[in-house]
């Protein structure tokens, strides 16, 4: 038997509560479907503000378990989304209260439709500190999401193999990771065991901080896995406010950007370097100008 008001299989009810008629609303979650969103964003006043922090995963798009198409229907009702590929938490904050817990915004998480996944929400205030923390790390590392971010990840999870990806063993430690090893092209050659253990060393830890799963079949599936990753997050961040500036102005931002999430970089203008080559290798929206570290987005 259940306690009343809290069937841990139709946590959307509790959630729809929490959000009608608040003023300003957050939604972080993961996992994000259209079916899982439609019946808060239905809920929500026309004046409230909405913000959405979610992750875009190509293989998890191919799944169904994300949905990048949810921004669409963010945009319309005047909200954001932003990105951060490594965010796992589950959060629903309205004004000054909060449910936090294991459902995603999804038909199963959320129970809209029977059999809903067995799932707990607990209430919170909203400047409940662990909560206050898990925002200042999401939105001082996500990136606001974009039509393009959106195609370019739907492109990605289109050409993934039709078998069933193995997960990485290992995920970044740094919700700020960078990449450190130059340059870029090199990963698909140890990706596919084309390199020498002394170099294949260096780049693993790479590989396991974009998530990068194994079953990849070419090339062009690999750099576009990669590429969806890093519109996502710090690295796609830096990207957006980098690019566009002059080498010398971009590194200095980058400082900033590092000096916001308490971190120091021993070589600023090296790690602005190898940064830049990997969005300029991945990203094909991005050209690199030859003979320097400047970016045009």
């Amino acid at each position: 038997m259940t306690q009343p008001g809290f069937d841990p299989q139709r946590c959307g009810e509790r959630v729809l509560a929490l959000v009608r008629d608040a003023k300003v609303v957050t939604i972080a979650a993961p996992f994000i479907t259209v079916s899982g969103i439609e019946p808060l964003l239905s809920a929500l006043s026309d004046e409230c503000s909405l913000e959405v922090i979610t992750r875009w995963r190509p293989d998890e798009v191919a799944a169904g378990v994300s949905d990048p198409r949810v921004l669409d229907l963010v945009n319309q009702r005047g909200g954001t989304v932003a990105l951060h590929p490594v965010m796992h938490a589950k959060a629903y904050i309205a004004d000054t209260r909060a449910l936090v817990g294991s459902a995603n915004v999804t038909s199963n998480g959320l129970g809209w439709h029977r059999p809903g996944a067995v799932e707990i929400l607990i209430e919170t205030a909203a400047d409940e500190p662990a909560l206050v923390s898990l925002l200042t790390v999401l939105r001082g590392t996500s990136v606001a999401a974009s039509e393009t971010d959106r195609d370019a990840v739907l492109a990605a999870a289109e050409i993934l193999p039709p078998a069933p990806l193995r997960a990485p063993t290992e995920a970044t430690e740094r919700s700020d990771w960078l990449p450190t090893y130059r340059p870029p092209e090199v990963l698909w050659r140890v990706y596919t065991g084309q390199r020498e253990e002394s170099v294949a060393a260096l780049v693993r830890p790479e590989l396991a901080a974009l998530g990068v799963p194994a079953g990849l079949v070419s090339e062009e599936a690999f750099n576009k896995y990669v590429g969806a990753i890093l519109r996502q997050g710090f690295t796609g961040r830096i990207a957006r406010e980098c690019s566009n500036l002059t080498t010398m102005k971009a590194v200095q931002r980058l400082v900033e950007l590092c000096g916001e999430m308490d971190r120091t970089i021993d070589d600023p203008a090296d790690s602005w370097e190898t940064l830049a080559a990997w969005i300029a290798h991945f990203l094909p929206y991005y050209q690199r100008i030859t003979g320097g570290t400047r970016l045009i987005g």
